[in-house]
């Protein structure tokens, strides 16, 4: 029996193991994490953190795995560090996997090498930072080099405010590290969406926009929709971009997450970042429910079967995620569901209980729970996105 480990251990991993049972795998689950729910579903479960590498490698040879995968930012550099190591199927050679998930070398790979990307700079002091200002054009961005969902990211209009967002940015950094780049005001939504590479070509991909609760933070996203309401001409921008760097970098196989903008300033495409992994918030669920393409089948076919795998795609219908969040933290008294959109959900996977403790949705894992939700309609998903207060209602106590 082939034994496949997983790293991560929350919810939207229940549909891998699942699938992967369904192939007759033993399914291995491991996070610090034992109360995690997908190791209730797992054959096993192993105690190390997912950042560490040599545990989980030594674990991995020990006991003979013959495949490691991973949906989450956290375990992506072990999966390639594992993977590689032993010889198993990888998505790339461990260092193009390393600039992909650290933002400054992400960054300064995009300006290396042709790509398209806002000014930039690392810093590890304030000193630097506040000796700078005048050199950037505000506002700017502010986060660490190694954290995901947004954590510890600001948005600094003036420089009176550029240290405050330093401290918390670096709060946030395992390297204690930050960059600081210029903000790129977009044309429309910002575009979000996921892709798969097979034997380094691009040959899926599904972009869609991002929706973002500007009563509490505009850098973290409340729902993408599917498709993009931005015009083809633009996605191409984006799509020729993201080939680009899959070209440049080595990315071989597998799946990638991509968040872009066109920018107002010059009409061009900026990749803002780029997962080597499926998104989050049930992103490739939602993406199978609105063509057919598979993201979990297709990573198993590569990861445990070593063969490419032959799925078609057929784009048709308007698909979301909607993240079910509190504006302020408490205990969680209560969730309403609009009457029409109860009638639309296909999905609904909730993190927190009634009467657990909810946090304001300033950062990605603070959502209580997400929708996936089909529409009849553009016209009528635009209309939930954009008023989603309207049709979720949270009561905090």
């Amino acid at each position: 029996m082939k034994k496949l480990l997983l790293l991560g251990g929350d919810a939207t991993l229940l549909p891998v193991i699942r699938a992967a049972k369904a192939r007759g795998y033993y399914v291995i689950t491991c996070d610090y994490l034992p109360d995690n729910i997908a190791h209730k579903y797992s054959d096993e479960y192993i105690g190390y953190s997912t950042t560490d590498k040599e545990a989980i490698l030594s674990w991995a040879i020990e006991n003979k795995i013959d495949g490691v995968l991973t949906f989450t930012d956290s375990g992506v550099v072990t999966a390639a560090y594992v993977c590689n190591r032993m010889g198993l199927a990888c998505p790339g050679s461990y260092e193009a996997i390393e600039i992909i998930q650290n933002k400054d070398r992400f960054r300064k790979f995009l300006d290396e090498n042709g790509c398209n990307v806002p000014k930039f700079r690392k810093y590890a002091d304030w000193d630097p930072v506040g000796n700078d200002t005048e050199n950037f054009r505000f506002p700017v961005l502010v986060k660490p080099v190694d954290a995901a969902g947004s954590k510890g990211v600001t948005k600094v209009c003036r420089k009176e405010d550029l240290r405050r967002a330093f401290d918390h940015a670096i709060g946030f950094s395992t390297r204690k590290e930050i960059i600081v780049e210029e903000f790129i005001d977009p044309v429309g939504p910002q575009i979000h969406g996921d892709c798969f590479v097979r034997d380094g070509k691009l040959v899926f991909i599904y972009l869609g926009d991002h929706h973002f609760d500007s009563g509490i933070n505009n850098l973290v996203p409340v729902s993408t929709s599917w498709p993009s309401t931005h015009p083809e001409e633009e996605l191409q921008k984006v799509e020729r971009q993201i080939r680009m760097f899959i070209d440049k970098v080595g990315f071989m196989n597998g799946c990638m997450n991509i968040e872009s903008r066109i920018s107002k300033a010059d009409r061009k495409a900026y990749l803002i970042d780029v997962g080597a992994r499926s998104g989050g918030n049930y992103t490739p669920y939602v993406i199978r429910y609105g063509s057919g393409f598979d993201f979990v089948e297709a990573m198993l076919d590569f990861s445990m079967e070593h063969r490419p795998s032959v799925q078609t795609a057929d784009k048709k219908g308007f698909y979301a995620y909607l993240v079910i969040h509190a504006k302020t933290d408490g205990i969680l008294a209560r969730v309403t569901v609009n009457e029409y959109l109860e009638n639309k959900i296909l999905e609904r996977h909730d993190y927190i209980p009634v009467g657990g403790r909810v946090h304001s949705f300033r950062r990605a894992n603070a959502a209580i729970g997400i929708l996936i939700v089909r529409f009849p309609s553009r016209e009528e998903m635009q209309q939930v996105t954009d008023h989603l207060d309207d049709y979720i209602n949270v009561e905090v106590k």
